[in-house]
């Protein structure tokens, strides 16, 4: 069984202390390319107990407090994640008052800033990493992110417009288009960059029956493309357009086209890249099975998102071709007051819509 500790840390980067033994409910979830989130709930006599011990007797917001404090999730004594403590709910059950805990993972720190700026013939990373740099030069701007570990971003050079671009939206549509980077934001808030973030673990296995408590997936065509059509800006005839397809998925399941319209995209290659995703990833059969798993079954000390795991499921033949490699796209963790985990894994969640969303704004 782990052991967690679930540590306050002040805005300017100082420890203020492990609270876990006053808190329960404790839930935290990571997916690839997005948002970490935690919560837990503690109870707010508790609570000011907490607060006269640690120094902010006549300060009820010294020690929790939203957009000032962040949280670090460590695991047997390794870091997992950082995250910002963005709401905080009070709730009566009398005669308890329960405060419940809200946080985002950094990069949400982004979702509210904008960005103008142009780059031509730049290295993905470097752009990634310039926007951040502009962002701590604002004023107010600067959330102690840094540069980080970079294995990856320099195989593919990018010309990017951006106009009050969202700067989440800009990291997140990078890592969508075809040999876009991946990236994740250390509990230290360092930013890194990967070609692709993961390893493949052969010793990790998941079976039904076995150590997989539930599952489930769907087997679809409904959101198959593999013709799609990008609208960039302009009206009518003088729209810019950019088409992608796939043959192969053509012939297996007859044509399937989407029209994706990007209002604010004027470059061709920007278009083109944007189309070549879509139908990236939408051409095949969509079948991607979820699975839960028990205490015990999985390190998350070692696995993370983006890593590849043996999946196999039996008992019914309707089943029994669910048998191969997986990469993890979302880990949700719920830990009892003893620390013992329940694991919920999704793989390759794509959302295209939310993807081509992601992409709107791109110029």
């Amino acid at each position: 069984m782990a052991k967690y500790e679930i540590e306050v840390w002040s805005k300017s980067g100082k420890p203020l202390g492990n609270i876990r033994q006053f808190c329960k409910d404790l839930t935290w979830s990571k997916s690839l390319n997005d948002v970490e989130t935690v919560t837990f709930s503690i109870d707010l006599m508790r609570y000011e107990e907490l607060l006269e011990g640690a120094g902010f007797k006549n300060d009820p917001f010294g020690l929790l407090d939203v957009g000032n404090h962040d949280i670090r999730i460590k695991r047997n004594g390794k870091y997992l994640l950082g995250a910002n403590i963005i709401q905080i709910g009070y709730s009566v059950q009398d005669p308890s008052i329960t405060m419940a805990v809200s946080c985002y993972g950094y990069l949400n720190y982004y979702k509210t800033r904008y960005i103008t700026a142009s780059y031509t013939d730049w290295w993905q990373e470097d752009i990634l990493n310039d926007v951040i740099v502009k962002c701590n030069a604002e004023t107010g701007g600067d959330y102690g992110v840094r540069r980080g570990t970079t294995t990856g971003g320099h195989q593919v050079k990018r010309t990017r417009t951006y106009l009050r671009k969202e700067v989440k939206s800009l990291i997140q549509q990078m890592s969508d288009v075809i040999n876009g980077p991946d990236f994740d934001f250390s509990p230290d808030k360092k930013f890194n960059v990967y070609d692709v973030k993961g390893v493949y673990r052969p010793s990790v296995r998941l079976a039904f029956p076995g150590n997989i408590q539930s599952f489930n997936f769907n087997r679809s065509i409904e959101k198959v493309s593999n013709f799609v059509w990008a609208v960039g800006s302009g009206n009518g005839e003088d729209a810019v357009i950019a088409t992608s397809e796939d043959t192969a998925s053509e012939n297996a399941l007859y044509r399937r086209e989407k029209i994706a319209t990007y209002n604010s995209v004027v470059l061709q290659d920007t278009l083109k890249q944007h189309a070549n995703a879509v139908v990236h990833y939408t051409k095949g059969i969509i079948e991607l099975p979820s699975v839960t798993v028990p205490d015990g079954v999985l390190d998350l000390n070692e696995v993370d998102v983006g890593d590849t795991v043996s999946v196999s499921m039996a008992g019914a033949l309707s089943l029994s071709h669910i048998n191969g490699n997986y990469r993890i796209q979302k880990l949700d963790v719920s830990v009892d007051d003893n620390d013992s985990e329940t694991v919920s894994i999704a793989f390759d969640d794509i959302d295209i819509e939310d993807i081509i969303a992601k992409q709107e704004t791109e110029e």
